[in-house]
């Protein structure tokens, strides 16, 4: 083991050709839409043509068979599925993002995880669920993981688990991330949303799965960049804090139903007369033209951000090439603040062009009345906590202690 290499899919892939392919696929997906809520799960068409597309290999290491097109080709594609189909942009950009992650782990894990053909597909919970209990080689993993999004076209799943502590009412040993294969867990069908009903964001159950060391990363010695991974590829992203790209992902989707809210506005405006007279094309209206406005510079601010936050990245892998790198817990936890902000200025501007859409635009099945329901629910995952986030980062500041981990 350790000394795999797979060959591309395609030679000669460029981020020019893989973000057109993703804009190609937005009239395929907001046609499959309707069919995506009712399913609570993607159709298996849309995973195949992700697959045909290459978009999971988009940040998977050229030794392993990926494109290492870098998170701002991600990020542009994600925005563009995530404008077709939210729950499809979240499926895809929550399941293939993690090859990043995976080059935390050791070389042996890796090459057992991608295997002979590279085909590495899973969503990864960062909510501590479960145990993980040191045995002989590993672990055993026990527990019921919720939000599970995409698991049932996956082929892997990321956990996170606690390492129980020796003593009764002694704090844990550690926070692990551990990746199982599908077959080592059952899916329990208890995803029934208000929004994002796409996602089939089910309950993983595990029990009594043993997990190989590895397999297996301390979260905490993950923060600090002493992993047993970092080092595996030479490309020097592969050893930059995990944080920026796990925020980076949010903000695209975030943003991607943002361009979705504009585009449903447009085509609404330029078909929908006034109520009352002058009896006009609402294009032409005062009132409708500043609200598009607005949204526009909000959803516009959100992009800028998610450029920030790549940015960032940028300079972490410059600095780890340059081997200056620091780990420093403040900065670490500053995305998920700007993460916080992408999301807030994302509800602002669907929030004007919502309530200016009419109730005709609010029955069953419209695609305004979905892409609220859907920003109201990404607006519950736990990384949208701009409070703790908040309350985070400032104690960071001041070199104290965290409230949580995230």
């Amino acid at each position: 083991m350790g000394t795999a290499t797979i060959k591309q899919p395609e030679s000669g892939m460029t981020a020019a050709t893989m973000i057109q392919r993703a804009t190609d696929m937005i009239p395929v997906l907001r046609e499959r839409a309707g069919e995506t809520e009712q399913l609570r799960t993607l159709p298996v068409a849309t995973v195949e043509d992700f697959l045909q597309a290459g978009f999971y290999r988009i940040l998977q290491p050229a030794r392993f068979g990926g494109y290492e097109l870098g998170l701002r080709t991600f990020c542009d594609v994600m925005v563009q599925i995530s404008r077709g189909c939210t729950s499809s942009g979240w499926v895809l950009c929550l399941t293939s993002a993690h090859t990043f992650h995976m080059a935390a782990f050791a070389e042996d894990g890796q090459v057992e995880m991608y295997g002979d053909d590279g085909d590495f597909r899973a969503p990864l919970i960062f909510a501590p669920q479960g145990t993980a209990t040191p045995t002989e080689g590993g672990y055993t993993l026990n527990g019921a993981w919720n939000y599970n999004s995409g698991g049932e076209h996956s082929n892997w799943v990321g956990l996170s688990a606690i390492v129980p502590s020796d003593e009764e009412g002694a704090p844990p040993q550690d926070l692990l991330l551990v990746f199982i294969p599908r077959d080592d867990y059952t899916i329990n069908d208890n995803w029934f949303t208000m929004g994002m009903r796409g996602t089939g964001s089910k309950q993983a159950i595990v029990e009594n799965v043993f997990v190989p060391a590895h397999r297996a990363v301390s979260q905490g010695a993950w923060a600090e960049g002493k992993v047993p991974g970092f080092g595996t590829h030479e490309n020097p992203f592969y050893q930059t804090p995990h944080l920026e790209v796990f925020c980076a992902e949010l903000c695209a989707i975030c943003v991607g139903l943002g361009e979705a809210a504009i585009d449903a506005y447009v085509e609404r405006i330029e078909t929908k007369k006034t109520t009352f007279p002058p009896i006009v094309l609402l294009k032409n209206d005062l009132t409708a033209q500043r609200h598009l406005g607005l949204a526009r510079g909000r959803v516009d601010a959100a992009a800028a951000i998610l450029d920030s936050i790549i940015d960032n990245q940028d300079r972490y892998t410059q600095a780890v090439a340059d081997g200056t790198i620091e780990y420093a817990r403040e900065n670490a936890l500053r995305p998920m603040l700007l993460t916080n902000e992408v999301a807030r200025l994302v509800h602002e501007g669907v929030d004007l062009l919502f309530r200016q859409s009419g109730t005709s635009a609010m029955q069953q099945g419209q695609v305004m009345e979905r892409i609220y329901r859907d920003l109201a629910t990404i607006r519950t995952h736990y990384l949208m906590d701009p409070e703790r986030h908040a309350a985070n980062w400032g104690a960071a500041h001041f070199e104290l202690e965290p409230h949580s981990p995230y």
